[in-house]
């Protein structure tokens, strides 16, 4: 097969036009689903058809289910969570069977940077502008795959017809399930072998085969049913059962940040994914994939801010050795390190206190190590009188400090807010000029937040005592005994909302204490459940966050085998049920 491309100009009057002048079709809660394309050519009644699935979206639903019946154990959740970019990206990819995605020279709206997570479906709205990026992309992966054989052939049914009526038909059933990540039903079947009959008509320069696949894989690209994640399953009251689908789909981006592979999508629809047990084994098989440990990272650079290591700066007379190259390592090192401990069998206490870690060069030198090393990175074990878990890796200690300073206070914010989840209180109106005094950083520190001074509520008790456990680690988080000629002063006490408290005599010590508590299991469990349903945690969430952090803290359960309870629980794989059909 096979074709020459098209003059792209003489269609560009073709592209998709908005429903009803600029208008979104949205739910009655003014929930944005999706821009709906026009295509000239293409019947109106085709359009209907095609869209009878978004349209149905507005009917009955506002995208968040309320609370009925037997679902009262779960936390409300949107039906319709759209893909992300990289979603978007991946997806496309997976759907074309291609090993790197396509080079578009289209660039996909960048979603607002609200929340902690890129997948939150709380920032994922769909605006104009969003729907224009993802309508160019669709037209140009269609124009490129259709004169790609390759991709062509691999869309393709082994047994492709002869008859172009029948391709169409062979192309629809084989392409569509996977674009919709559901089977279609046999309108929407139909109403797609129209489009590729008509596909000669928008493309008269290319192959009549090519020229339907094009327009069919054009407008399943700008479906509601691809842009958005749907759960469709329905009951009058209570919970309702996520089918099998839905559960694929959930674990596969959930775990790839992808659709499901052809394997996910049979396990579906041989109902391997109806019940717990099948669930909990397809979800160990997802998770021994490689594309699983990148879905982890991802999780880990943005749950503890890593990405801010490569935009670092340092001052270069006291730190010859800095450079933003260096940066970019330790946020490899911080990666490796919790890659190791989570794909390692490894629990929330060992990313607390493990000293084993991954180094090239530039880190080794950083930390203090004797050998032999060069640009690649390799494990090692660090000293235990120097190092334990993420609060001695050099990423962190770098990233909060100053130019040419330990920082007590940004470290001891960033433990408070990401490895306690302890909100701390705006700070204070403070001077223009602080006039800070001491001969240690800790000194001139305690000099202007201390005890008696404007900073006493927050910083004397939550971030101070935290932040000085970590003074003996300089600003590029090089390990030292002493500070200006003067010895390193590491002790405090921190005291939990609780009335708890943790006395500790350095960032050892103290490591060791966090890892025993429950408020730092339920953090990183929390963060982690957030990440893995894609949404902000309701009331009925955090029954299972407390649940599995005590669990935690007594058994020592790994990271692995929280990820693995959280995807086989109610939580995923049922949702809260609306009150009447959709």
């Amino acid at each position: 097969m096979g074709g020459k491309s098209p003059n792209f100009s003489k269609h560009i009057d073709r592209k998709a036009q908005i429903v009803r002048s600029t208008q979104a079709l949205q739910s009655p809660s003014g929930i944005t689903l999706a821009y709906i394309p026009r295509m000239r050519g293409i019947s109106r009644a085709m359009q209907l058809s095609l869209l009878a699935g978004s349209i149905a979206f507005t009917a009955g639903c506002d995208g968040i289910i309320n609370n009925q019946g037997d679902g009262e154990d779960l936390a409300e959740a949107p039906r319709f969570p759209r893909l992300t970019n990289d979603q978007w990206q991946q997806t496309v990819t997976d759907l074309l069977y291609l090993d790197e995605p396509l080079a578009l020279t289209v660039a996909l709206q960048a979603d607002p940077p609200l929340g902690r997570f890129d997948n939150n479906i709380a920032r994922l709205a769909f605006s104009a502008a969003h729907w224009r990026s993802f309508q160019r992309a669709a037209e140009e992966v269609a124009s490129l795959a259709s004169q790609d054989e390759a991709i062509v052939q691999a869309l393709s049914p082994a047994d492709l017809p002869s008859e172009l009526a029948a391709q169409g038909e062979a192309l629809v059933e084989t392409l569509g399930p996977r674009a919709y990540r559901r089977p279609l039903s046999a309108s929407e079947v139909e109403a797609y072998q129209a489009v590729f009959t008509d596909g000669a008509n928008h493309y008269p320069d290319q192959p009549p085969y090519e020229a339907g696949l094009r327009l069919v894989l054009e407008t399943m690209l700008q479906s509601p049913h691809f842009l958005y994640r749907v759960e469709d399953s329905t009951s009058d009251s209570g919970a309702v059962k996520l089918d099998g689908y839905e559960v694929a789909n959930r674990l596969s981006f959930a775990f790839w940040n992808t659709m499901p592979s052809d394997e996910l999508f049979a396990a579906a629809k041989s109902g391997e994914l109806d019940n717990e047990a099948g669930v909990r084994e397809w979800a160990e098989t997802l998770f021994d994939d490689d594309r699983t440990s990148k879905q982890f990272r991802s999780f880990h650079v943005q749950a503890f801010e890593m990405a801010e290591y490569t935009d670092l700066d340092k001052n270069e007379e006291l730190f010859p050795q800095w450079n933003r190259e260096v940066g970019s390592a330790m946020l490899d090192e911080s990666a490796r390190f919790l890659e190791g401990e989570v794909f390692g069998g490894g629990g929330i206490r060992e990313i607390l206190t493990s000293n084993r870690t991954y180094v090239n060069a530039d880190l080794a030198a950083l930390y203090g190590l004797e050998g032999d090393y060069n640009e690649e990175f390799v494990p090692v074990d660090l000293n235990r009188s120097e190092r334990s878990g993420i609060l001695t890796r050099l990423g962190f200690l770098t990233r909060n400090a100053t130019l040419s300073q330990s920082d007590p206070i940004h470290r001891g914010v960033f433990v408070n807010l990401n490895l306690l989840c302890r909100p701390l209180s705006a700070p204070p109106e403070l001077p223009d000029v602080l006039d800070m005094v001491g001969d240690t950083n800790r000194e001139r520190v305690d000099s202007v937040t201390g005890v008696g001074t404007c900073g006493e509520g927050c910083h004397a008790t939550l971030i101070n005592p935290i932040g000085f456990s970590l003074e003996h680690y300089d600003a590029l988080g090089q390990y030292r005994e002493e500070e200006s000629g003067f010895p390193v002063d590491a002790a405090d006490v921190y005291t939990f909302a609780s009335g708890e408290q943790l006395v500790f005599n350095d960032a050892l010590e103290l490591s060791e204490q966090l890892a025993e508590s429950t408020e730092v299991h339920a953090c990183y469990i929390q963060q982690l459940l957030e990440y893995l349903l894609g949404r902000d945690l309701g009331a009925e969430d955090m029954a299972l966050v407390e649940a599995y952090a005590v669990e935690s803290v007594e058994t020592g359960i790994s990271v692995r085998e929280i990820i693995l309870r959280v995807v086989e629980s109610r939580a995923f794989r049922y949702r809260v049920a609306q009150g009447g059909a959709l």
